[in-house]
């Protein structure tokens, strides 16, 4: 395949200017340089993308000639600190669980200094996000996949956002998409994204606060926004309890996402939508319909009040997220309240035991 041959020798080049790059901030003693170029020597990857002054990178696990699944997992905002760290360990730990699939990390695109960053600058991030969709779009055409191979997107965090861009305003097209931790995906309900439901999935854990901001969308894990939600945590596993838990080794989120990518679709454990969450759910898509029409609108326009448009745009978005979550936390509350009233008066067994035994006796 002459696209594989051209990643391949693109990648001998790398290899060789990592290595020169080492040696001088060894010279230096640059000690942060040496750990993040010493990390791409060592991580048993192939560097197909090497930008240091930019901070873009693209490394490759596995064979992509032989695999029959890739999966291109596009991280959030950070730094070399990040990709030592946090993105090639969870993108190892991606391609060590899953069996005949080749893992593709992309870090390509200039990043905001965090969520809030991108937020507040909504006219940067928004520029920004174009180029960023463009070039991952550009990316993936250059892994030149067969007709027969699976490709899943895996996006994390501000990931999510470049991925929703690319699906929605560049004609990326892939197999599934995968996304975690995700703050909105730029758009107000599946369809924009031009994938079938059955072929979305979502993961969000408890106490993700990054999740719950709702500054660039709806969250893909709302019961409005279509497609999957997945579980992040089940016994006897791991516990996914924070922003940066997805990726854990042997935790039910990775095993979830290990699904999707093999196209074990039928193994995938769904989370279960509890009454409150689905009413915040609703009430948070029901306060964003009055900015639909402006959002719509934005998306072409670039003239006077461009800003002060886009900037109502993300106020409405985070009101209609708290909002949200405010009411789903109430009724959450008052469910447990009542609960707990109907096993101080008998009406229920008490929630750790049943007729005096444990659950886990109950079920056996």
């Amino acid at each position: 395949m002459p696209g594989n041959d051209q990643l391949l020798r693109r990648a001998a080049s790398n290899l060789i200017a990592v290595k020169m790059d080492l040696a001088a901030a060894e010279a230096d003693g640059d000690s942060e340089r040496v750990k993040l170029l010493r990390t791409l020597l060592s991580c048993g990857g192939d560097t197909l993308l090497y930008r240091p002054q930019l901070q873009h990178y693209a490394v490759l696990f596995g064979d992509l000639r032989t695999a029959a699944h890739v999966a291109v997992m596009v991280p959030g905002v950070g730094d070399g600190t990040n990709l030592c760290d946090d993105w090639i360990p969870e993108a190892r730990n991606l391609y060590d669980a899953a069996e005949s699939t080749a893992v593709v990390l992309w870090k390509g695109y200039d990043n905001p200094a965090d969520i809030v960053a991108a937020a507040a600058g909504s006219i940067e991030c928004n520029e920004d996000l174009v180029t960023a969709a463009g070039d991952l779009t550009a990316f993936v055409a250059t892994l030149s996949l067969r007709t027969d191979q699976s490709l899943t997107l895996v996006a994390h965090s501000f990931g999510s956002i470049v991925v929703g861009a690319a699906l929605a305003d560049c004609g990326l097209q892939c197999t599934d998409v995968v996304v975690a931790g995700s703050p909105g995906m730029t758009v107000d309900e599946l369809r924009d994204l031009h994938i079938d439901q059955s072929h979305f999935f979502s993961e969000q854990a408890p106490g993700d606060a990054i999740a719950e901001l709702g500054v660039f969308g709806p969250a893909p894990t709302s019961p409005t926004f279509g497609g999957t939600r997945m579980s992040t945590n089940a016994p006897d596993h791991p516990t996914v309890a924070a922003h940066s838990d997805y990726f854990e080794p042997g935790s039910e989120a990775l095993e979830n996402m290990v699904d999707v990518v093999t196209g074990e679709y039928d193994e995938v454990v769904r989370q279960r939508s509890a009454l409150p969450e689905i009413a915040g759910g609703l009430v948070a898509w029901l306060l964003r319909i009055p900015a639909l029409p402006v959002r719509m609108a934005g998306r072409r326009y670039r003239g006077p009040g461009f800003r002060l448009l886009t900037n109502w745009c993300r106020l409405v978005d985070l009101g209609a997220s708290e909002t949200g979550n405010l009411v789903a936390e109430v009724l959450d509350e008052k469910e447990r309240a009542l609960l707990w009233v109907a096993r101080r008066v008998g009406a229920l067994p008490d929630e750790g035991s049943t007729d005096g035994r444990s659950r886990d006796e109950a079920r056996s």
